[in-house]
């Protein structure tokens, strides 16, 4: 046995590194005073934007980089994400490869020397690029031994942010103009069927807004804050978004998904209303309560007058409906019969224009982004519903209250993430109330389809089937029901006796 056991080990392993240790030491006095530096921190970040599809030039600067004979030198460049953006020179021919290197050989430099490199925007995001050196010298002067490799670094990265072309955005205020004008007329055909006195009993026995409030500013932003941990920490963009999509009201679209379905337009749409306005308080206070648990070192700005805006034009076509309604009765009818097939025109509208205007925010989203972008409003449409239910509401307020939970307000939430964040960490936030609301009318168009099918073919006519469908009506909507029904000469709910009657007729 080794006298020096268990150091014997110990000693072999400080052999085995002392050549490394010397061939470091050379490296750093060889290449100690070279300074390696780019000749902006950034491109893109200030008033001079890089958008998709433009290009900027930029220069790796070197100083005090004093060479020695029988050596080769290369300038190493990386760009973290080759997808984002693209470096090269056309007139040496120098691009990088698919991975993001770039190698220039600048053997044969002066001490002090600059190399012109050109930077292109591939697509919206952020990448860093990273500079170094390599000094390669042969062990043997024939060069026939292994080389003798020494790197020095640059002292920072180039940051590289990426924004939307002009084209993109230009197609977006297109996009967003157009469905600001078709909701317009909607809810003027909307103000047209509100019955003012259905509407004064709600506010005066306010349970069924009391229900969407708590389903849409309790239940929505802590689910939001659950679903954001599904995102990785280096994800913080997309964790804000799901979060702001969470605590936004109900949106616009849920008082037309509302008339589809038959539900109670008269609740839905005060409860929009509501939510709404209630957002000037509930959207600052999460943010204040969780906002710097999902993303630190972030300034949230909440844009109030975005929020008025949104009420404003909730009101004011609202007001002109009711003003037809009461001084144009036969203008008023019309409006009122093709409210559905405008409700189905917006809703297709919105989703074919809305894909081929956003296309470009679909293509970052991932499985991740999916599955927040379904389930959230799903959720949302499960608890309403399961809520609305156990505190024994009618068909017509449960259908009102899921849809109002579900279907968020995704504009509110992409125009605040696009006017409190700088570009493009905006618009990748953005990407998930843009998936929510892309995945929120496929299932529902779906549901509506069978809906509608099952309603055509296959009618609620036994006594079981209508049984079934106003088990969960109240004690103060039984009257109601049952002078709808006498007017439909359905005497079901009225007994045995009545049914008997109905058959013999």
């Amino acid at each position: 046995m080794c006298p020096l056991y268990p150091l014997h080990i110990l000693v072999l392993y400080c052999c085995l590194l002392f050549p490394i240790l010397l061939a470091t030491v050379h490296g750093a006095e060889n290449l100690a005073g070279w300074k390696l530096n780019f000749s902006t921190p950034s491109i893109g970040a200030g008033e001079e934007k890089l958008r998709e599809m433009t290009n900027q030039s930029f220069q790796v600067l070197c100083f005090d980089c004093v060479q020695t004979e029988d050596t080769s030198y290369t300038l190493e460049l990386h760009n973290q994400d080759p997808n984002i953006a693209k470096l090269y020179n056309l007139q040496e021919g120098w691009e990088q490869d698919e991975t993001g290197y770039l190698q220039v050989n600048i053997t044969g430099y002066e001490s002090d020397f600059q190399v012109e490199l050109n930077v292109s925007g591939e697509f919206l995001g952020f990448s860093h690029v990273s500079a170094k050196v390599i000094a390669a010298k042969p062990h043997s002067a024939d060069g026939s031994m292994d080389k003798q490799v020494e790197e020095t670094y640059s002292e920072s990265d180039l940051r590289l942010v990426v924004t939307r072309s002009k084209a993109k955005k230009t197609a977006s205020k297109i996009f967003g103009y157009s469905v600001a004008f078709l909701i317009s007329l909607a809810y003027i055909n909307m103000g047209c069927a509100l019955d003012l006195q259905v509407m004064k009993q709600v506010l005066l026995r306010p349970i069924g807004p009391a229900i969407g409030f708590i389903s849409q500013f309790l239940f929505m932003p802590l689910v939001a804050f659950t679903l954001s941990f599904i995102f990785p920490p280096d994800m913080p963009e997309m964790r804000l978004g799901l979060f702001v999509t969470g605590c936004s009201p109900g949106g616009g679209a849920s008082n037309i998904w509302t008339i589809m379905f038959n539900g109670n337009l008269d609740l839905s749409v005060t409860m929009t209303a509501v939510s709404t306005f209630s957002a000037f308080i509930m959207m600052p206070l999460w943010m204040f309560l969780l906002g710097e648990v999902i993303i630190s070192n972030t300034e949230i700005v909440v844009p109030y007058s975005s929020i008025v805006k949104y009420g404003v034009l909730l009101i004011i076509p609202l007001t002109i409906g009711v003003l037809i309604n009461r001084f144009l009765p036969r203008v008023s009818k019309f409006l009122v019969k093709i409210l559905k097939p405008l409700a189905l025109f917006l809703i297709l509208f919105i989703l074919v224009c809305g894909i081929w205007s956003q296309f470009f925010m679909i293509k970052l989203i991932s499985w991740r982004i999916g599955l927040v972008g379904f389930g959230l409003p799903w959720l949302g449409f499960a608890f309403g519903c399961l809520f609305s239910k156990l505190c024994r509401r009618e068909r017509k307020d449960i259908i009102a209250i899921a849809i109002e939970t579900g279907v968020q307000n995704t504009g509110m939430a992409i125009f605040m993430l696009w006017f409190t964040l700088d570009h493009p960490a905006g618009d990748l936030a953005a990407v998930v109330p843009v998936a929510v609301a892309t995945f929120t009318p496929l299932p529902l168009l779906f549901s509506l389809i069978y809906y509608r099918v099952r309603n055509k073919y296959c009618p609620a006519n036994t006594k079981e089937e209508i049984d079934d469908i106003t088990k969960d009506l109240t004690p103060d909507s039984i009257d109601e029901e049952k002078k709808r029904c006498q007017k439909l000469d359905c005497q079901l709910l009225k007994g045995d006796s009545n049914m008997n009657t109905q058959e013999a007729a």
